[in-house]
């Protein structure tokens, strides 16, 4: 009796010991989730990816490839929360990972678990605890790019005291996330610009790239732009402040709340406005009649740009007329200015040359004006109240044509008759001396008279000389008559 009851104890406690086991499994069976996911891959991501794992509340699990685009994961946990599941990582063969995001898995399949099989056995005698598997490092969230620029170009065309000085600041979102700028800030560090006028020209700035980004803030590739022109006081001190320098700071920050910064830097060395003008003549010397043909190089050495404000021709010496001058300077000024590079403006080392012809009319009178010297003047500004005026004198001679040999009698009389003119007659004598007797000597005073009415021109010039011949022939008669008949004594 008592070895069947040993006995029936013995079977007992084995049969509890199995159901222990049985139930064990059971319940590690209820307590464990598995999860089929599915992504969305291409036919390469299909050959190359192996591996994977997910976050799920903090804790990575790693999956099996069931088949060419589902995972197989298990979850230690009573239920399975999907929208905890934070990022979906897919490996290849050198562990390059690929992340997804949650949005893209397409299906979830929860899969029932079987039952294991129940070995029995005669006897237990200890629990198998598998062993520990050493965690792989959570890999960090592949994020998208975060990425801002900010640009700052300053315009060196008008800077010059009493100019303007124009600022282009561009923004753009470089990354692969929209982002909203939270601060901009454009300080000046060299220069002596009065505080009041930085301050208002920041704000006009800010209130227009702010108007362009709108609430939403930047998308992707998207970029805004603001030009302004901040003016340079006429009484700036260039001696103290020649370069001012300033920079432009943008800070934006994506739905992460990760903050990224870009800055800009910009120096500007004012400038002086300025400008080299040559002028060179044809020929050195002309004759009336003949066109002055004069060549002119204008160069701008500064580096602004610079605008053509007037052209003007003056004679410091010369015959022209008034008429003549004021046609002259009129086809000088429209020649000018309807020159291609002067009308939208002379830039910065550029260069004109041109040709301008001054007609010199036959009546161009030499003895009053032997030299015509050309002053040509021009003006630039770089605005109403900048500018600078240079200038530059041509001399030319202008002389007679050479006389040939069949007119040269006749330029030798003109000659004789222009050396006439210049001797005094305003008396002339006459000497009639006799043979034993003293010198007579008359005196005509009508020649005042004869001047009167001959003005010294070449009429006048041959009728004196009549008159003197006329007066010596009867002087060298009546000398003769006495010789003929000497005088008797009584």
């Amino acid at each position: 009796m008592t070895h069947n009851i040993q006995r029936f104890v013995a079977v007992f406690t084995i049969l509890m010991f199995l159901s222990t086991l049985i139930t064990v499994h059971v319940v590690h069976a209820d307590t464990t989730t598995f999860r089929y996911i599915q992504v969305d891959l291409t036919d390469e991501e299909m050959e190359t990816l192996y591996e994977s794992s997910l976050v799920y509340e903090g804790i990575t699990f790693y999956g099996v490839r069931e088949s060419a685009d589902i995972w197989r994961f298990v979850i230690d946990a009573e239920s399975v929360d999907d929208s905890l599941i934070d990022v979906i990582t897919l490996y290849d063969a050198e562990g390059v990972p690929y992340t997804f995001s949650p949005n893209i898995i397409s299906d979830l399949y929860p899969v029932e678990v079987e039952e294991p099989s129940v070995v029995e056995e005669p006897e237990v005698t200890s629990t198998i605890e598998p062993e520990p598997v050493a965690e792989e490092p959570e890999p960090e969230p592949m994020l998208p790019v975060l990425s801002i620029e900010a640009v700052n170009i300053a315009g060196v065309d008008q800077a010059v005291v009493g100019g303007e000085l124009s600022y282009t600041f561009i923004v753009e979102n470089t990354g692969d996330t929209p982002l909203t700028v939270t601060n901009m800030s454009h300080e000046y560090f060299s220069g002596n610009l009065e505080q009041l006028s930085v301050e208002s020209f920041n704000q006009r700035v800010f209130d227009r790239l702010n108007e362009l980004m709108g609430d939403d803030g930047l998308l992707p590739g998207e970029q805004v732009e603001v030009t302004e022109l901040l003016s340079i006081p006429a009484d700036y001190s260039l001696s103290t402040g020649p370069e001012i320098g300033s920079l432009f700071r943008v800070t934006g920050v994506d739905e992460f709340d990760r903050i990224v910064t870009s800055e800009s830097q910009q120096i500007i060395l004012l400038q002086q406005p300025d400008f080299t003008v040559n002028a060179t003549s044809e020929k050195a010397t002309v004759q009336p009649g003949e066109p002055v043909r004069y060549t002119y190089t204008i160069t701008n050495t500064s580096k602004i740009t610079l605008f053509l404000s007037d052209a003007m021709l003056t004679w410091p010496n010369g015959a022209l007329t008034e008429e003549e001058r004021n046609m002259a300077n009129r086809r000088f000024r429209e020649q000018v200015e309807a020159i291609p590079t002067f009308i939208d403006g002379f830039g910065p080392e550029e260069e004109v040359t041109f040709s301008f012809e001054l007609p010199l009319f036959p009546s161009y009178d030499v003895r009053a004006g032997a030299e015509l010297i050309q002053r040509a003047t021009f003006t630039f500004q770089v605005n109403e109240d900048v500018g600078v005026a240079r200038s530059v004198d041509v001399p030319v001679g202008v002389k007679q044509a050479v006389p040939s040999k069949e007119e040269e009698p006749k330029q030798e009389s003109k000659k004789q008759q222009q050396e006439v003119k210049t001797e005094d007659v305003s008396v002339v004598k006459i000497i009639v001396q006799e043979n034993g007797a003293p010198p007579v000597e008359h005196v005509d005073e009508s020649d005042t008279y004869a001047q009167d009415l001959l003005p010294m021109t070449g009429e006048a010039d041959d009728a004196w000389h009549a008159m003197i011949g006329t007066l010596l022939f009867a002087s060298g008669l009546l000398l003769l008559i006495r010789r003929k008949h000497p005088s008797t004594k009584p």
